[in-house]
Protein backbone atom coordinates (compact mmCIF):
# COMPACT_ATOMS: atom_id res chain seq x y z
CA UNK A 1 0.00 0.00 0.00
CA UNK A 2 1.54 3.21 -1.16
CA UNK A 3 2.37 5.59 2.11
CA UNK A 4 0.17 8.57 2.29
CA UNK A 5 1.41 12.08 2.05
CA UNK A 6 4.88 10.75 0.34
CA UNK A 7 4.95 11.15 -2.75
CA UNK A 8 8.63 9.65 -3.89
CA UNK A 9 8.94 11.30 -7.49
CA UNK A 10 8.26 14.52 -6.52
CA UNK A 11 10.51 14.19 -3.43
CA UNK A 12 13.44 12.22 -5.16
CA UNK A 13 13.27 15.47 -7.65
CA UNK A 14 13.51 17.80 -5.08
CA UNK A 15 15.88 16.32 -3.17
CA UNK A 16 17.86 16.63 -6.63
CA UNK A 17 16.79 19.98 -7.27
CA UNK A 18 18.22 21.17 -3.68
CA UNK A 19 21.52 19.34 -4.56
CA UNK A 20 21.80 21.50 -8.06
CA UNK A 21 21.26 24.72 -6.19
CA UNK A 22 23.73 24.14 -3.64
CA UNK A 23 26.73 23.17 -6.67
CA UNK A 24 25.87 26.14 -8.83
CA UNK A 25 25.73 28.86 -5.72
CA UNK A 26 29.64 27.82 -4.61
CA UNK A 27 28.66 28.81 -0.95
CA UNK A 28 31.45 26.27 0.16
CA UNK A 29 28.96 23.27 0.24
CA UNK A 30 30.87 21.56 -2.63
CA UNK A 31 34.00 22.52 -4.16
CA UNK A 32 34.61 24.66 -6.98
CA UNK A 33 36.86 22.01 -8.51
CA UNK A 34 33.74 20.19 -10.01
CA UNK A 35 32.91 20.31 -13.39
CA UNK A 36 29.63 20.98 -15.12
CA UNK A 37 29.72 16.94 -15.71
CA UNK A 38 30.73 16.25 -12.14
CA UNK A 39 28.08 18.02 -11.45
CA UNK A 40 25.49 16.52 -13.26
CA UNK A 41 26.49 13.36 -12.32
CA UNK A 42 26.07 14.34 -8.74
CA UNK A 43 22.33 15.41 -9.38
CA UNK A 44 21.20 12.13 -11.42
CA UNK A 45 22.71 9.86 -9.21
CA UNK A 46 20.96 11.28 -6.32
CA UNK A 47 17.88 11.17 -7.98
CA UNK A 48 18.09 7.37 -9.58
CA UNK A 49 18.73 6.57 -5.87
CA UNK A 50 16.40 8.47 -4.51
CA UNK A 51 13.26 7.06 -6.71
CA UNK A 52 14.98 4.16 -5.96
CA UNK A 53 14.38 4.01 -2.21
CA UNK A 54 10.77 6.16 -2.16
CA UNK A 55 9.78 3.44 -4.80
CA UNK A 56 10.54 0.44 -2.46
CA UNK A 57 9.59 2.08 0.65
CA UNK A 58 6.27 2.77 -1.00
CA UNK A 59 5.75 -0.74 -2.18
CA UNK A 60 7.25 -3.11 0.89
CA UNK A 61 4.23 -4.93 2.08
CA UNK A 62 5.89 -5.83 5.30
CA UNK A 63 6.38 -2.68 6.77
CA UNK A 64 4.33 0.87 7.71
CA UNK A 65 6.21 3.65 7.58
CA UNK A 66 4.49 7.36 7.84
CA UNK A 67 5.39 10.60 5.21
CA UNK A 68 7.80 12.00 7.44
CA UNK A 69 9.96 8.44 7.84
CA UNK A 70 9.84 7.30 4.41
CA UNK A 71 11.07 11.11 3.57
CA UNK A 72 13.76 10.92 6.07
CA UNK A 73 15.34 7.62 4.89
CA UNK A 74 15.38 8.97 1.76
CA UNK A 75 16.67 12.01 2.73
CA UNK A 76 19.61 10.02 4.35
CA UNK A 77 20.49 8.83 0.81
CA UNK A 78 20.01 12.11 -0.96
CA UNK A 79 22.90 13.83 1.16
CA UNK A 80 25.08 10.91 1.56
CA UNK A 81 25.09 10.55 -2.00
CA UNK A 82 25.87 14.15 -2.48
CA UNK A 83 28.79 14.63 0.53
CA UNK A 84 30.17 10.85 -0.80
CA UNK A 85 29.93 11.76 -4.53
CA UNK A 86 32.19 14.46 -4.09
CA UNK A 87 34.73 12.82 -1.80
CA UNK A 88 35.16 10.44 -4.58
CA UNK A 89 35.75 12.66 -7.50
CA UNK A 90 38.05 14.85 -5.77
CA UNK A 91 39.95 11.35 -4.60
CA UNK A 92 40.10 10.82 -8.69
CA UNK A 93 38.31 7.48 -8.25
CA UNK A 94 37.52 6.24 -11.65
CA UNK A 95 33.61 6.82 -12.66
CA UNK A 96 32.55 3.48 -13.12
CA UNK A 97 33.95 2.13 -9.57
CA UNK A 98 32.38 5.67 -7.84
CA UNK A 99 29.13 4.63 -9.12
CA UNK A 100 29.27 1.09 -7.39
CA UNK A 101 30.42 2.79 -4.37
CA UNK A 102 27.42 5.00 -3.83
CA UNK A 103 25.21 2.44 -5.04
CA UNK A 104 26.47 0.06 -2.17
CA UNK A 105 26.28 2.92 0.26
CA UNK A 106 22.77 3.98 -0.82
CA UNK A 107 21.75 0.31 -0.04
CA UNK A 108 23.35 0.19 3.49
CA UNK A 109 22.06 3.09 4.23
CA UNK A 110 18.38 2.02 3.32
CA UNK A 111 18.12 -1.16 5.31
CA UNK A 112 19.98 0.51 8.02
CA UNK A 113 17.57 3.63 8.38
CA UNK A 114 14.79 1.46 7.67
CA UNK A 115 15.17 -0.78 10.37
CA UNK A 116 16.19 1.59 13.12
CA UNK A 117 13.02 3.38 12.42
CA UNK A 118 10.72 0.14 12.68
CA UNK A 119 13.04 -0.28 15.71
CA UNK A 120 11.47 3.63 17.33
CA UNK A 121 15.50 4.56 17.52
CA UNK A 122 15.46 7.97 18.97
CA UNK A 123 16.06 10.49 16.20
CA UNK A 124 19.17 11.83 17.19
CA UNK A 125 20.73 7.72 17.47
CA UNK A 126 19.87 7.01 13.81
CA UNK A 127 21.63 10.16 12.60
CA UNK A 128 24.42 9.03 14.02
CA UNK A 129 23.70 5.38 13.21
CA UNK A 130 23.75 5.96 10.05
CA UNK A 131 26.67 8.80 9.37
CA UNK A 132 28.59 5.30 11.05
CA UNK A 133 27.50 3.09 8.61
CA UNK A 134 28.11 5.07 5.66
CA UNK A 135 31.59 6.35 7.01
CA UNK A 136 32.58 2.36 7.86
CA UNK A 137 31.17 1.08 3.94
CA UNK A 138 32.77 3.64 2.37
CA UNK A 139 36.35 2.65 3.98
CA UNK A 140 35.61 -1.16 3.40
CA UNK A 141 34.94 -0.56 -0.43
CA UNK A 142 37.89 1.70 -0.52
CA UNK A 143 40.11 -1.01 0.24
CA UNK A 144 38.71 -3.83 -1.53
CA UNK A 145 39.58 -1.21 -4.80
CA UNK A 146 43.54 -0.95 -2.91
CA UNK A 147 43.07 -4.92 -2.45
CA UNK A 148 42.12 -5.25 -6.29
CA UNK A 149 44.91 -3.08 -7.59
CA UNK A 150 43.11 -0.47 -8.81
CA UNK A 151 44.12 2.11 -5.81
CA UNK A 152 47.49 2.49 -4.44
CA UNK A 153 47.41 2.05 -0.75
CA UNK A 154 48.44 6.15 -0.44
CA UNK A 155 44.69 6.45 -2.80
CA UNK A 156 43.08 4.45 -0.83
CA UNK A 157 44.33 6.61 2.08
CA UNK A 158 43.68 9.54 0.41
CA UNK A 159 40.32 9.29 -0.43
CA UNK A 160 39.54 8.02 3.18
CA UNK A 161 40.23 11.30 4.74
CA UNK A 162 38.40 13.06 2.78
CA UNK A 163 34.82 14.68 4.19
CA UNK A 164 33.13 17.35 2.32
CA UNK A 165 30.57 17.04 5.12
CA UNK A 166 33.23 18.32 7.59
CA UNK A 167 34.82 20.82 4.95
CA UNK A 168 31.28 22.05 5.40
CA UNK A 169 30.80 21.94 9.02
CA UNK A 170 34.40 23.90 9.14
CA UNK A 171 33.74 26.45 6.76
CA UNK A 172 29.74 27.20 8.96
CA UNK A 173 32.15 27.39 11.94
CA UNK A 174 33.84 30.13 10.21
CA UNK A 175 31.02 32.40 8.94
CA UNK A 176 29.98 31.77 12.31
CA UNK A 177 32.82 33.10 14.28
CA UNK A 178 33.64 36.18 11.54
CA UNK A 179 29.65 36.94 11.79
CA UNK A 180 30.09 37.02 15.76
CA UNK A 181 33.18 39.31 15.20
CA UNK A 182 31.08 41.55 12.86
CA UNK A 183 28.00 41.49 13.92
CA UNK A 184 26.56 44.75 11.78
CA UNK A 185 26.94 42.19 9.10
CA UNK A 186 25.04 39.17 10.78
CA UNK A 187 22.08 38.13 8.98
CA UNK A 188 18.65 38.01 10.72
CA UNK A 189 16.28 35.23 10.80
CA UNK A 190 14.04 36.77 9.33
CA UNK A 191 12.13 34.97 6.08
CA UNK A 192 13.95 36.26 3.30
CA UNK A 193 17.76 36.34 4.98
CA UNK A 194 19.99 33.67 5.47
CA UNK A 195 19.07 31.63 8.61
CA UNK A 196 21.14 31.98 11.42
CA UNK A 197 21.63 28.72 13.80
CA UNK A 198 18.79 30.05 16.63
CA UNK A 199 16.04 29.87 13.52
CA UNK A 200 17.87 26.55 11.78
CA UNK A 201 15.66 23.94 13.65
CA UNK A 202 12.75 25.52 12.70
CA UNK A 203 13.45 25.98 9.17
CA UNK A 204 14.59 22.07 9.07
CA UNK A 205 10.89 21.41 10.86
CA UNK A 206 9.03 23.45 7.83
CA UNK A 207 11.28 21.57 5.25
CA UNK A 208 9.73 18.60 6.37
CA UNK A 209 6.60 19.51 6.97
CA UNK A 210 6.52 20.66 3.45
CA UNK A 211 6.54 17.54 2.31
CA UNK A 212 3.97 15.95 3.64
CA UNK A 213 0.39 16.45 3.42
CA UNK A 214 -1.48 19.83 4.90
CA UNK A 215 -3.73 18.00 7.15
CA UNK A 216 -0.90 16.11 8.57
CA UNK A 217 1.36 18.87 8.69
CA UNK A 218 -1.05 21.39 10.73
CA UNK A 219 -1.19 18.87 12.99
CA UNK A 220 2.10 18.58 13.81
CA UNK A 221 2.65 22.50 14.15
CA UNK A 222 -0.04 22.76 16.91
CA UNK A 223 2.46 21.20 19.11
CA UNK A 224 4.68 23.33 18.95
CA UNK A 225 2.74 26.18 20.56
CA UNK A 226 1.37 29.49 18.76
CA UNK A 227 4.07 31.84 18.42
CA UNK A 228 7.00 28.69 17.12
CA UNK A 229 3.66 27.47 14.93
CA UNK A 230 3.75 31.06 13.09
CA UNK A 231 7.32 30.86 12.63
CA UNK A 232 8.01 27.42 11.50
CA UNK A 233 4.57 28.62 9.24
CA UNK A 234 6.03 31.46 7.52
CA UNK A 235 9.47 29.71 6.62
CA UNK A 236 6.87 26.75 5.16
CA UNK A 237 5.49 29.16 2.55
CA UNK A 238 9.28 30.36 1.07
CA UNK A 239 9.52 28.28 -2.24
CA UNK A 240 13.45 29.02 -1.95
CA UNK A 241 14.04 27.76 1.72
CA UNK A 242 16.32 25.20 1.01
CA UNK A 243 18.90 28.04 -0.51
CA UNK A 244 18.37 30.34 2.22
CA UNK A 245 19.45 27.32 4.52
CA UNK A 246 22.63 25.98 5.57
CA UNK A 247 22.68 22.42 4.18
CA UNK A 248 26.09 21.93 6.28
CA UNK A 249 24.10 21.92 9.53
CA UNK A 250 20.51 20.64 8.83
CA UNK A 251 21.27 17.40 9.94
CA UNK A 252 22.26 18.72 13.40
CA UNK A 253 19.07 20.88 12.86
CA UNK A 254 16.67 17.65 12.10
CA UNK A 255 18.33 15.98 15.68
CA UNK A 256 16.22 18.66 17.38
CA UNK A 257 12.69 17.71 16.04
CA UNK A 258 12.18 14.78 17.66
CA UNK A 259 12.80 16.78 20.77
CA UNK A 260 10.46 19.15 20.08
CA UNK A 261 7.52 16.89 19.36
CA UNK A 262 5.85 15.66 22.34
CA UNK A 263 5.49 11.56 22.87
CA UNK A 264 2.43 10.23 21.56
CA UNK A 265 -0.14 9.33 24.36
CA UNK A 266 -1.10 5.98 24.17
CA UNK A 267 -4.27 5.67 26.53
CA UNK A 268 -5.39 9.29 24.59
CA UNK A 269 -5.22 6.92 21.04
CA UNK A 270 -7.50 4.57 22.39
CA UNK A 271 -9.74 6.99 24.11
CA UNK A 272 -10.29 8.21 20.85
CA UNK A 273 -10.84 4.97 18.46
CA UNK A 274 -13.24 4.09 21.34
CA UNK A 275 -15.32 7.23 20.79
CA UNK A 276 -15.11 6.87 17.30
CA UNK A 277 -16.12 3.08 16.61
CA UNK A 278 -18.98 3.97 19.28
CA UNK A 279 -20.37 6.84 16.84
CA UNK A 280 -19.57 4.48 13.78
CA UNK A 281 -21.41 1.54 15.28
CA UNK A 282 -24.63 3.63 15.45
CA UNK A 283 -24.55 5.72 12.23
CA UNK A 284 -26.45 4.03 9.83
CA UNK A 285 -24.82 2.25 6.98
CA UNK A 286 -25.87 4.65 3.75
CA UNK A 287 -24.57 8.03 5.61
CA UNK A 288 -20.91 6.10 5.66
CA UNK A 289 -20.99 5.18 2.36
CA UNK A 290 -21.41 8.57 1.29
CA UNK A 291 -19.40 9.94 3.62
CA UNK A 292 -16.43 7.35 2.37
CA UNK A 293 -17.20 8.05 -1.18
CA UNK A 294 -15.18 11.23 -0.82
CA UNK A 295 -12.51 10.58 1.54
CA UNK A 296 -9.11 9.08 0.92
CA UNK A 297 -8.31 5.31 0.92
CA UNK A 298 -7.04 5.22 4.19
CA UNK A 299 -9.53 7.42 5.30
CA UNK A 300 -12.50 5.53 3.56
CA UNK A 301 -11.39 2.35 5.11
CA UNK A 302 -10.80 4.25 9.01
CA UNK A 303 -14.89 4.24 8.47
CA UNK A 304 -15.97 1.40 7.05
CA UNK A 305 -13.40 -1.40 8.41
CA UNK A 306 -13.78 -1.78 11.97
CA UNK A 307 -10.30 -4.08 11.65
CA UNK A 308 -8.65 -1.25 9.77
CA UNK A 309 -5.37 -0.60 11.78
CA UNK A 310 -5.65 3.09 12.39
CA UNK A 311 -3.17 3.25 15.09
CA UNK A 312 -0.40 1.91 12.62
CA UNK A 313 -1.17 3.87 9.19
CA UNK A 314 -2.01 7.28 11.21
CA UNK A 315 0.00 9.27 13.14
CA UNK A 316 -1.43 10.44 16.75
CA UNK A 317 -2.15 13.66 16.28
CA UNK A 318 -3.47 13.14 12.55
CA UNK A 319 -5.51 10.44 13.90
CA UNK A 320 -7.23 12.59 16.30
CA UNK A 321 -7.85 14.99 13.84
CA UNK A 322 -9.67 12.72 11.31
CA UNK A 323 -11.73 11.47 13.91
CA UNK A 324 -12.56 14.60 14.87
CA UNK A 325 -13.41 14.93 11.38
CA UNK A 326 -15.63 12.35 10.54
CA UNK A 327 -17.36 13.02 13.88
CA UNK A 328 -18.30 16.28 12.46
CA UNK A 329 -19.35 15.03 9.44
CA UNK A 330 -21.75 12.27 10.76
CA UNK A 331 -22.96 14.98 12.91
CA UNK A 332 -23.95 16.69 9.66
CA UNK A 333 -26.61 14.70 8.42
Amino acid sequence: MPIEGFDYNAFANDLASQAMQILQQQSGAAPDTLSDADKNGIIETIKKFCLMSGEALSNDPQIKLNAMQASLITQFIGEWTFHKSIDLINSKIAPENREAILQIIAANIFNTAKLAIIKNMPQEQLISLVETKVTQVYNEELQKLVKKGVLTPEQGNEAANRSNLNDMVQKSREAEEAAKANPQNENTAAPGNKLDAKSLKFAAIAIVLQRIENEQAQEILKAFGEENSKLITDYMQMSDLESKTDPSLMLKALEEIKKLIPPPDTSNIQNVLKRFYKIIKKTPQSVLNKISLKERENVRDFILDANFPAADVFAPLVLSSVAKSIENKINDY
